[in-house]
């Protein structure tokens, strides 16, 4: 089956949400397109993620067990973010919020991002990988700026800037290794082809290689929001509407990361040594987790929170990648666990939201008594983001601390406290803002009801906890083994 096909129900609920004049048949359309494009994409690609098909390399298309992972990841987020915006958006639009025009404006666009993220990790073309990177950045900008308050337009333009320029720095990169395997012998289009490259690695010569992965870093880097290159991200995260956040901190990172991990190993294959890539992603991922442990400390925006809890994440998932070949079967885990928690947390902080009209933990009050549902589903997130056991990410974390604590032992005892802040300032302001009370002692609230973002959360959650004994079974680390090593290109 050509790849192609399936993203018709992408364009078809794009263009539905763009024609069409009434909510109710707006909000239908793209229910429909979503699960039956969502659920397509989640249909072909499984087979690849359990090895049950053999990958497909074409001039445009590279689907692996690695790419498809991502498909998975990116699809499930995409269906369920939609259903909780169908929630959220239409809430705002109810009361006024938003308009007609941009209730149909965010379904055209989430549909457009949506397909620009699958075509990004399907790509074997460079160029199509960047096209794709770049259209993810372009339809996101209108959806932070949604509001079109003069904050969420700031964070708009700073985001579509900051991440513009950091993608050219990546479409120079690409350009110099495609033209050092120009120079190495590879003729016509090959030289953009990413599994030609990875065939072609050793005749690149090594100076081109190296200069073109530090743009190539920087560039994607900017992207996944690594430290210093992260100050685009709390800002787009914190003023996006919540199913947004959610797909920016649950996927699109992943994203970003996908693109830097297919270049990485196109680099070590060339060195015919993984030693100086390990070595800036073991830089740039500690660099991560520890300035998001010091920003933590000072939070008093939610939203902000897991936006800096997303940027330490990732941090997390490149310092287990530098620790390869072992550290990268914990990197898949942590990515896995890090897209399930985090949706869940961004969605929960959505129904915070429409309640209190407010990211501000200090103006939260009676959380506990106001939104019982909401409160419970909120910490459990966090509990699970923080890798307490049973979360899977407790599973990744343990196995990328046996390992530093193997290889650097100084350096695991940084990291152990920096992730013990970040557990506590976390906690802290959780538990301030569920357990605050009114001064005046006063209670006056509706009560809350379930809801279909209630049962998002809670198939998320249990998902979560599934994955993390699934992570110790023989037949989970086989499948994840031969994840990474496709995409360590190990044949």
């Amino acid at each position: 089956m050509n790849p192609i096909i399936l993203s018709i129900p992408f364009l078809a609920a794009s263009i539905s949400s763009a024609v069409l004049k009434s909510e109710k048949t707006i909000r239908n359309s793209n229910l429909f397109f979503s699960l039956v494009g969502g659920g397509a994409l989640i249909f072909y690609a499984i087979p690849f993620v359990f090895h049950l098909r053999e990958e497909q390399i074409g001039h445009w298309w590279m689907i692996d067990s690695f790419s498809a992972l991502l498909v998975i990841l990116i699809s499930f987020i995409y269906i369920v973010s939609l259903i909780v915006a169908t929630r959220y958006i239409g809430h705002e639009y109810e009361e006024k919020i938003i308009n007609l025009h941009q209730y149909k404006l965010f379904f055209a666009l989430f549909q457009l991002f949506a397909l620009c993220m699958v075509v990004t990790v399907s790509a074997n073309n460079s160029l199509l990988l960047w096209l794709a990177i770049e259209g993810t950045t372009l339809f996101s900008t209108f959806l932070v700026g949604l509001y079109r308050k003069k904050t969420s337009i700031e964070a708009a333009w700073k985001y579509m800037i900051i991440c513009s320029v950091g993608i050219s720095l990546g479409l120079v990169g690409i350009l110099l290794l495609s033209y050092g395997a120009h120079v190495g012998g590879v003729e016509g289009v090959n030289i953009f082809l990413i599994s030609s490259l990875m065939e072609n690695a050793q005749v690149i010569p090594e100076n081109i290689i190296k200069l073109s992965f530090i743009f190539l870093f920087i560039g994607f880097g900017t992207k996944v929001g690594l430290v210093p290159m992260h100050t685009w991200l709390p800002d787009a995260h914190s003023k996006a509407p919540s199913p947004i956040s959610a797909i920016f901190s649950a996927v699109l990172l992943n994203v970003a990361l996908y693109a830097i991990l297919r270049f990485k190993f196109i680099a070590d294959a060339s060195f015919n040594d993984p030693a100086w890539t390990n070595n800036l992603f073991l830089i740039f991922g500690f660099l991560s987790v520890v300035l998001s442990a010091l920003m933590m400390l000072i939070q008093v925006n939610y939203k902000r929170m897991l936006a800096y809890s997303s940027i330490e994440h990732m941090g997390l998932i490149l310092f287990a990648i530098g620790l390869s070949p072992l550290g990268a079967v914990f990197g898949v885990m942590h990515m896995i666990g890090h897209t399930l928690a985090k949706s869940s947390l961004f969605f929960a902080s959505g129904e915070i939201l429409i309640k209190w009209k407010t990211t501000k933990i200090p103006k939260i009050k009676d959380m506990i008594v106001r939104a019982r549902y909401t409160s419970v589903l909120f910490i459990l997130g966090i509990l699970a983001i923080v890798a307490m056991p049973p979360s899977a990410l407790f599973m990744s974390e343990y196995g990328m601390f046996a390992q530093t604590i193997a290889l650097y032992p100084k350096t695991a005892i940084a990291l152990f406290i920096a992730l013990a802040v970040i557990a506590y300032a976390m906690l802290f302001l959780t538990i301030t803002m569920i357990f605050s009370k009114k001064e005046d002692g006063s209670v006056e609230y509706e009560k809350e009801r379930w809801n279909i973002t209630h049962t998002v959360v809670v198939v998320e959650l249990i998902m979560l906890i599934s994955l993390a004994f699934w992570f110790t079974s023989t037949q989970g680390l086989d499948v994840i083994n031969a994840i990474v090593k496709d995409f360590l290109f190990v044949k």
